[in-house]
């Protein structure tokens, strides 16, 4: 690694021993400031009228050597950086091969552990980043990730990320997907349910650890570097990929002949289900208030009065063999 030099500190004796130079003065050897005028180039002694005589040289010579250096340095730095990442991942196949099978599932708990964890393979990532996000981001998470994940895109790596649809009507969440698309990445939402995950490079995956109610944790992951399963977890999200909607060409709404959009055939199916309205909000990832919304239209859409007859409508419709 090469050392850049350090500049001198511009101190009051350093300015009072060139002004002695510059006036003609001797000036003893040993004179404070003195040595850092030598040192830099900007003085230089002059031995034919005598021992303490030196002569001025004008900033912007010794400048010019030293922008030199510089650029010599930032040649040496920018190899480095180069040649850094070939580096890294020779060595990361001898880790890996050294590992022990069970060490290839972590289980990860607390948010700042997660977090963490996550942070340290996105910087190392270097081809692909893929997530699901099926719940809402907060503010706080998207401006979080915001700078990392524009860095990453500029370096040239793939982003997908998937989010259900509900989203679309978050501000936040849509000025990070209007930013991220701008610069290369693919987003898309889906209505019906879909699993939590993250993925780097098809490397390492991170999934939510679930309770025994089936609901994931908010702060507990699993972290997977197994090839296998990180393949399966690819798999799975493509999947759901391929059924969601770029988010800026919109929801795909009504099919032609059909009187359900996506996300009201995904509710249908949750309450069909013996769930409560609120169960499947939490499913799907939105609001109550949502869910309501979207059966009160429905409902008037069809000229129906009560949830019932819009439950007992739903398994005769055509919108119920729809392979959302």
């Amino acid at each position: 690694m090469p050392q850049v030099p350090d500049l001198p500190d511009l101190s009051d004796d350093m300015i009072v021993a060139y002004r002695r130079v510059l006036t003609g003065e001797s000036v003893a050897f040993d004179t404070p400031g003195l040595a850092e005028l030598l040192a830099t180039g900007l003085a230089i002694k002059n031995p034919y009228v005598s021992n303490d005589a030196y002569s001025p040289i004008e900033p912007r010579h010794p400048a010019l050597k030293m922008i030199e250096q510089a650029h010599s340095h930032l040649e040496m730095l920018a190899a480095h950086l180069g040649a850094l990442p070939g580096f890294l991942t020779a060595l990361d196949g001898e880790f890996q091969a050294s590992r022990l099978p069970n060490e290839s599932i972590q289980h990860l708990k607390g948010r700042d552990v997660i977090n963490d964890h996550i942070a340290r393979e996105h910087a190392v990532a270097r081809t692909e980043i893929i997530s699901a996000q099926p719940g809402h981001r907060t503010p706080q998470d998207l401006a979080f990730s915001y700078d990392r994940d524009l860095g990453a895109l500029r370096q040239g790596l793939t982003m997908r990320t998937l989010y259900h649809s509900s989203v679309r009507r978050v501000p936040t969440v849509g000025n990070w997907a209007k930013s991220m698309a701008a610069a290369g990445a693919e987003i898309r939402t889906l209505s019906s349910r879909f699993p939590r995950s993250v993925i780097f490079d098809r490397r390492v995956a991170f999934i939510p650890v679930y309770t025994e109610g089936g609901e994931p944790s908010t702060d507990e992951a699993v972290m997977i570097s197994d090839a296998f399963v990180v393949a399966q977890i690819t798999h799975a999200f493509y999947m759901f990929w391929e059924r969601a909607d770029p988010w800026f060409n919109g929801p795909r709404g009504e099919e032609k002949g059909l009187s359900t959009t996506p996300l009201q055939r995904a509710i249908l199916r949750e309450l069909c289900l013996g769930r409560t309205q609120a169960q499947a909000a939490r499913n799907l990832g939105i609001g109550p208030a949502w869910i309501n919304e979207q059966l009160s239209q429905l409902r008037k859409k069809l000229g129906l009065q009560t949830l019932n007859e819009l439950i007992y409508w739903w398994p005769q419709s055509p919108d119920h063999a729809v392979p959302d």
